[in-house]
């Protein structure tokens, strides 16, 4: 699949999105897109506002969700032109910062942990560079600003690397839960663990199934690269990801209090069982 062609003065030049597929988006999801306005009053409720007084918890959870809102319109932008793959792909992230946020909803002495695990990322990215680039790109004042920041945070994270001969050593994540383990505890939204971690895990990794997903069998037997548009898994993004944002929208109207989203939130969430309601996945139907 390819970008949209045009022609102006009788040359071919590249332009961006594609109207075959986004008139069959159009029309495969005519009630989604007549809904839509719905989702909009209530992504407006709940991001375009001031947060005041509001803890270190409370700001982590209010950008989680507005990432999230961003990914979900990042989504539906691919899924409109026929890029199913790409758009599981960015479920999988939409919906690891949904269940980050709900689990610091319920943990919230563990949001320190979560920010000060940035610096050893930070130390992490600042290693990269310095390896990568023969110039040198980072100031001395920014990689001891980073030093420090890491030294100070180092401990929390420390865990056992190597069980036979007892090697600690600085952790991958920042909790002490894997992150199936972590959705496991925040209710509704980890009963998407399939559609919105695993399956979208097998396309953005280096996976063969991301291989077999993409190839069909052609002419004379040959198997050929599939480069046709995934309008089934751009349905199966959509419908994930609607959930997700359905399920963070709950998140902010329950942990701030906004009593003004009760009514447009019913009205999504009504939405959405209209909309994909006659879609027999089980795991689908299943919203907060």
């Amino acid at each position: 699949m390819t970008a949209t062609r045009k022609v102006r003065r009788g040359k071919k030049i590249v332009g961006f999105g594609n109207s075959v597929e986004s008139k069959d988006f159009v029309r495969r999801h005519s009630l989604f897109l007549e809904k839509f306005p719905n989702i909009k009053a209530a992504l407006d409720i709940a991001f375009i506002r001031v947060l005041e007084h509001s803890s270190l918890t409370d700001r982590t959870i209010f950008f989680c969700g507005r990432l999230c809102a961003e990914d979900f319109m990042e989504i539906m932008l691919l899924c409109g032109n026929g890029y199913g793959v790409g758009g599981l792909k960015l479920v999988r992230g939409m919906y690891e910062r949904a269940v980050t946020a709900r689990y610091l909803q319920i943990h919230p002495e563990e949001t320190q942990r979560f920010v000060d695990f940035h610096w050893v990322q930070q130390r992490k990215l600042g290693i990269a560079i310095q390896r990568t680039y023969r110039e040198k790109v980072l100031s001395d004042e920014t990689i001891k600003r980073v030093e420090d920041k890491f030294q100070e945070v180092r401990d929390q994270f420390v865990i056992t690397v190597c069980a036979d001969c007892g090697r600690r050593d600085v952790g991958f994540t920042w909790s002490k839960l894997d992150f199936v383990s972590m959705a496991n505890t925040v209710g509704s939204l980890g009963d998407l663990i399939v559609p919105a971690y695993y399956l979208p895990m097998r396309q953005a990794h280096s996976t063969m199934d991301a291989i077999l997903s993409r190839l069909k069998q052609g002419e004379e037997q040959l198997i050929e690269f599939d480069e046709g548009p995934q309008r089934s898994t751009a349905d199966e993004a959509m419908i994930t990801a609607h959930n997700i944002l359905l399920n963070i929208l709950d998140l902010q109207k329950e942990h701030f209090g906004l009593a003004q989203l009760d009514a447009p939130l019913q009205r999504c969430f009504a939405d959405f069982l209209e909309i994909w309601g006659n879609k027999d996945d089980d795991e689908l139907a299943r919203i907060s």
